[in-house]
């Protein structure tokens, strides 16, 4: 069997995002009808203050290709993602951020990439990567100084370890994800740190990548938060594989 006729899994964390999630939930939909292999998203909702969770709920009754996960408390980002890929049924599970800042069509280019390798995530620093609209200045300066010092830390050889674009065989995301201790924006640094520790072959790609207003991101204090809690997991992470 190809990689592209398996089934693919779509994790979508969300919360509060009942403004922006109607038009992601449609282009989900458009893709799901549109392509060859049998999809599954699965909406993990987070406690908020509006009606996310009401409309994942709507949507999987509309779609039986969607399923409505929802969090009975607020963890963080990365407790609803590490929830979305273990309840994943898919050989391929990728997971994205709710305002598709990295359009669906990336999800049939990386498919192929499984050919040659367990891990595939998308780079904003990849020198082939398209960025249309940027984020503001001050984001993308916070963006690559958490990035440097991670790197000059010894936690991470990559040079975008943030972006919210990025896809596991099914077997490498139960073994990252069932380890993973961040629940908070710094997972993805730790999740990188397990899937290499672990010797899954890892594959920076390129992404077309477009700013949407209404990030959940404090660059400063979730930044800080992030940058200490990645360090520490990623450690814990490279000293039990040693």
């Amino acid at each position: 069997m190809t990689v592209q006729a398996q089934r693919v899994s779509i994790v979508i964390p969300c919360r509060n995002e009942e403004s922006r999630l109607p038009r992601t939930l449609a282009a989900l939909g458009q893709f799901i009808a549109r392509v060859s292999y049998p999809v599954e998203v699965l909406i993990v909702v987070e406690p908020g203050q509006d009606g996310t969770a009401d409309l994942a709920r709507w949507m999987e009754e509309q779609n039986p290709a969607f399923r409505a996960v929802i969090q009975p408390v607020q963890r963080g980002k990365g407790f609803a993602v590490k929830t979305g890929m273990l309840a994943a049924s898919g050989d391929i599970v990728f997971f994205m951020d709710a305002d598709l800042s990295v359009p669906l069509r990336c999800v049939e280019e990386f498919l192929p990439c499984f050919n040659q390798a367990d891990v595939v995530f998308g780079s904003r620093r990849h020198p082939q990567s398209v960025i249309g609209q940027s984020q503001p200045f001050f984001r993308v300066a916070s963006g690559r100084a958490f990035n440097l010092a991670l790197r000059i830390c010894g936690v991470t050889r990559f040079r975008d370890t943030q972006c919210g674009f990025k896809a596991f065989r099914a077997e490498a995301a139960q073994a990252v994800f069932s380890r993973l201790t961040v629940d908070g924006f710094g997972f993805d640094v730790e999740a990188l740190a397990w899937a290499d520790g672990l010797g899954y072959r890892l594959l920076e790609r390129p992404v077309e990548w477009n700013d949407a207003p209404g990030t959940k991101v404090r660059a400063l204090s979730d930044g800080s938060r992030a940058f200490f809690e990645a360090v520490l997991a990623a450690r814990r992470a490279r000293a039990e594989n040693i």
